[in-house]
């Protein structure tokens, strides 16, 4: 005697014959196979891409000093001894006289090397002396006071001036200024493309932040007008000009 098949395995079989016509495609008119499309899926909006500049103008508010004390001698101990020596009177300017704050006084660089002299007639050579050297980047918000500063370190024994930068210490704020600039920028782009297009902007679908930066001036020892020795000379001028801190984005709109 045959059992019957429990009609709940009918169920399974059903669907896989359903899914697999799905796949296949059912026939159409002619006996043509007709697919189902995803409508949605076909629709693409209308977008623009576009970039935004935008900058900001401000006045610096902190300076950065570079100097060094050189001191030569015919051994590098003695070199070094003199060179320590001179260093001294600069740090005591520095921290007794314009109360700077130790961090704000950084060594970059401290060396002793020996210095050669050639003779032409033989082609050798022989160490001429030592040269031991200390630099120092200094950091000062008193803008206006860079002139005397430098002199009073060169008096002091910093015999070498490598140059000044100018910079900010509200850098981020100046930033996020820069980026609205950037942005209204973008903006003002898309408007324009979008009319031209006889279109709209409506919305603002992805915003990317490809940089923002700061130019910082750099003054060198020889664009600075140094101060005369004589009696009653003017200190020397250094012109602190203005920073630029720019931003630079890419901004997709949507349009209608």
């Amino acid at each position: 005697m045959k059992m019957a098949k429990p009609k709940w395995l009918l169920v399974p079989v059903l669907a896989l014959a359903v899914g697999v016509g799905a796949m296949l495609g059912g026939a159409g008119q002619g006996g043509k196979p007709v697919y189902a499309v995803d409508n949605g899926a076909a629709v693409q909006k209308n977008t623009i891409t576009v970039s935004g500049n935008g900058k900001i103008e401000a006045a610096p508010d902190v300076a950065y000093v570079s100097v060094a004390v050189e001191a030569r001698a015919a051994t590098a101990k003695d070199a070094q001894a003199k060179n320590a020596t001179q260093f001294s009177g600069l740090t005591k300017l520095l921290y007794e006289t314009y109360k700077i704050a130790t961090k704000d006084v950084k060594t970059t660089g401290f060396s002793v090397q020996p210095e050669y002299e050639y003779n032409p007639k033989d082609g050798s050579s022989k160490v001429k002396d030592y040269v031991a050297v200390h630099a120092v980047q200094v950091t000062t918000r008193d803008l206006n006071g860079i002139g005397k500063l430098l002199d009073d370190l060169s008096a002091a024994g910093a015999n070498r001036v490598d140059g000044v930068r100018f910079d900010t210490e509200k850098q981020e704020q100046y930033e996020l200024q820069a980026l609205d600039n950037a942005m209204a920028n973008a903006k003002a782009k898309a408007a324009a493309l979008a009319k031209a297009a006889g279109k709209q902007v409506t919305d603002v679908v992805t915003i990317t932040q490809n940089s923002a930066s700061s130019g910082p001036i750099f003054i060198n020892k020889g664009e600075m007008a140094a101060a005369d020795s004589a009696a009653g000379a003017p200190s020397t001028s250094v012109q602190t000009g203005e920073i630029t801190v720019s931003a630079d984005i890419t901004v997709v709109y949507e349009m209608q």
